[in-house]
Formats: C-alpha cells, sequence, structure tokens
C-alpha cells in the first residue's frame, strides 16, 4: 500500500505493538467501534478510530491516525507534564 506523505500504514499487529496491547484486543476494539456506529450512538475518544485502509483483508491505519487517537485518548495521552 501506498505511503502517502511520509504518513505509513499500520496493520492490526503494528497498533497493537504501538499502544502495548495483544492484536487480539484491537480486534476487540474495532468491533467496539463498528458496533457503536451500527447502533447510531457517536464514536468516543476512547473508541478506536475505523481504518483508513485495508491490507487485502486486514484493516489498516494511517499512523497519524493513531497517533491522534492515542493523544486524545482519556487518561492516556492527554497528560501534562508536572514540570
Amino acid at each position: 500500500m501506498d505511503v502517502p506523505d511520509g504518513n505509513p500504514y499500520l496493520d492490526t499487529e503494528a497498533v497493537a505493538a504501538k499502544i502495548g496491547v495483544t492484536a487480539e484486543t484491537v480486534r476487540m476494539y474495532l468491533k467496539r467501534t463498528r458496533k457503536r456506529i451500527a447502533e447510531g450512538q457517536p464514536v468516543r475518544p476512547q473508541d478506536l478510530p475505523l481504518p483508513d485502509g485495508q491490507f487485502g483483508r486486514s484493516p489498516a491505519w494511517q499512523q497519524s491516525s493513531i497517533d491522534t487517537w492515542i493523544s486524545n485518548r482519556p487518561g492516556r495521552g492527554r497528560r501534562s507534564s508536572s514540570s
């Protein structure tokens, strides 16, 4: 898959490694997001964003999408420095 503007795509395993969970956990996060959307509920900041593309049949996210999600997750990336 092409890398748009130096923004590589990450597969499920790469997202899992980046956030320190298993690939199965990432798949569970995505399933939860898709369920919320199917039920007409809004996507919350803690919900994994929908994939930006696919590798074959596997979901793929641009690194910038995952970085933004990580930084906006409540209790995760939005911590202020105590210095």
